[in-house]
């Protein structure tokens, strides 16, 4: 049992069971023992891999995708360009590097970061460009907003509700035999649910997630105001229902109780609730992964890196397009939405 379990089995004993959202926010964010504290999670080396680490090929074609988006709109500003959970910072050194000649694009980019870890790979990794760490949306300039975000929303904590005979039960984590349990609410949680989950049969399990909301309000009010765009990559669905948090640790599922602190926590992203309640910009369809970098091109500079390259590396490229796109690896689980201002034309690669 790790110490962080014991803190937090101490909480539920004096205060009664808590919502699943506090539990992944306590793993995740503690200032001593979360998961993000003290954990370098990406890479082989860490828990999980992300497609920047995979292949340079998935940030340079995002690179050419915000800066091509963003001169369609032929506004004469030069936007801020923001990283949500940067990671080890691989995707922005992409982005970077492969825009650092167009002159309508920014020379500096702000990173969302909480983790003083990941701050430090991330000074390293981007040494040599213009950037500045952020804690919030509201530390940005006034201006036009790019926003690209992989792997982030999945990382915010959720909350379960669970269809019970007579209404909606909260999931909670709660103490039993000294173990961290899941267990439900003995009181109803109707006013919290959203109606267009009111058909849902009895054991039927929804999820939310509370954070997300004021983030991409903040965001699509700041695009409405100045232009600008915003892209989301994550795993998840389109009106995404049933049970899919999960831990990971060194590549591998884990149980999310287990040993809190010491692995990963997400759950899949529901796009739908996701963009709801945006009504002062557009969105583009869902789409998947492997069509989007297929539409951008991602073959053509497969084909390119291999024909510089050794034979003996050849096969890393090769393996790496099939990962990012084939619906058996990366293409179909992962999806792709942007924001946009609503007298705009859809990004490339994307439809309305």
């Amino acid at each position: 049992m790790t110490r962080l379990a014991e803190i937090i089995k101490k909480q539920i004993i004096h205060g009664g069971p808590i919502p699943i959202s506090h539990f992944m926010e306590a793993c995740l964010i503690h200032p001593e023992y979360g998961y993000y504290t003290n954990t370098l999670p990406i890479g082989p080396a860490g828990d999980f891999t992300t497609a920047p680490e995979i292949s340079q090929m998935f940030g340079e074609l995002i690179g050419l995708f915000l800066s091509e988006a963003w001169i369609n709109q032929k506004n004469n500003q030069i936007p801020n360009l923001v990283e949500l959970g940067p990671g080890r910072g691989t995707l922005a050194s992409d982005i970077m590097r492969v825009t650092k000649q167009i002159e309508s694009f920014p020379k500096k980019i702000y990173l969302l970061e909480i983790s003083k870890k990941l701050r430090a790979v991330q000074r390293e990794v981007l040494a040599d460009y213009d950037v500045e760490w952020i804690n919030s949306l509201d530390d940005l300039p006034e201006g036009p907003l790019i926003i690209i975000s992989n792997e982030f929303f999945d990382s915010l904590p959720i909350n379960q509700y669970v269809r019970g005979l007579d209404g909606w039960y909260e999931k909670l984590v709660g103490v039993k035999s000294n173990k961290l349990i899941f267990g439900l609410s003995n009181y109803l949680v109707n006013d919290i649910v959203p109606n267009k989950f009111s058909d849902l049969q009895e054991g039927s399990l929804i999820e939310i997630r509370p954070s997300s909301e004021p983030i991409i309000r903040k965001i699509s009010d700041i695009i409405s105001l100045y232009g600008g765009l915003a892209l989301i990559v994550d795993y998840g669905n389109w009106g995404t229902t049933g049970n899919t948090l999960q831990a990971v640790s060194n590549h591998k599922f884990s149980d999310p109780l287990k040993s809190p602190g010491t692995v990963d926590l997400t759950a899949h992203v529901d796009f739908a609730s996701l963009v709801q309640n945006i009504s002062n910009c557009s969105h583009t369809k869902l789409e998947n992964q492997g069509i989007f970098l297929e539409r951008l091109g991602i073959t053509e500079r497969a084909i390119k890196l291999n024909s510089v390259v050794d034979k003996s590396k050849q096969l890393n490229h090769i393996s790496a397009h099939r990962r990012l796109i084939h619906p058996d690896e990366m293409g179909t689980l992962f999806k792709v939405i942007a924001l946009f201002p609503r007298e705009q034309n859809s990004p490339p690669g994307l439809v309305c």
